[in-house]
């Protein structure tokens, strides 16, 4: 089979139907350029836009459950700072710390426990904080230095055992400890 060309006879024969579709042609090949192209770009354009505020909006979700994970956290050390302060003596002076100490842990009703000096030796500070280290020189018996470690143990306050020193002494009647006792105690700053 033999392709054939178009004569020009039949040109002129099938020129209207030429020109139409040419025309049509003409106008879709318009409307692609004018209208199609433009709005194809744009919807890229668009999709791109949105695809990046997507990703942007996924890097915000992950901070904000960043900051609940921290703001937890930081209630958490809050609510233990709050428990710590309600532990600190609340005083200005440690001379007035040493002072009421003496007098909480020294017995009236329980065993015999004489108090016969108390010294403040030391103290550090600590931004807001300040542990001050007060020695403590009592007689008592067994009983008496059991009840002046457990007061210390169930104190409201933070006090911990520094040093302590024990020296047993003969007697027939009334306290046979001598006890150097070194306690430290965290205060607030006036």
């Amino acid at each position: 089979m033999m392709l054939r060309l178009p004569s020009f006879t039949d040109l002129k024969r099938y020129r209207i139907s030429f020109l139409t579709v040419l025309v049509t042609l003409l106008a879709l090949l318009t409307i692609y350029l004018v209208w199609l192209a433009p709005i194809s770009a744009e919807i890229e354009t668009l999709q791109t836009q949105v695809d990046q505020q997507q990703e942007l909006i996924g890097k915000y979700q992950s901070k904000l459950e960043q900051a609940k994970d921290i703001k937890e956290n930081m209630q958490k050390q809050e609510s233990k700072l709050k428990q710590m302060q309600a532990q600190l003596f609340q005083g200005t002076d440690p001379y007035q710390l040493a002072a009421s100490l003496s007098e909480l842990l020294s017995t009236k009703d329980g065993p015999k426990l004489d108090i016969k000096t108390y010294q403040v030796l030391a103290s550090k500070e600590f931004g807001l904080y300040q542990e001050v280290h007060i020695r403590f020189n009592f007689m008592t018996n067994i009983e008496g230095l059991y009840y002046f470690l457990e007061r210390i143990k169930n104190f409201h306050t933070s006090i911990l055992v520094k040093e302590i020193n024990i020296q047993n002494i003969r007697r027939r009647t009334g306290p046979d400890l001598v006890v150097n006792v070194i306690l430290a105690a965290l205060m607030e700053k006036g």
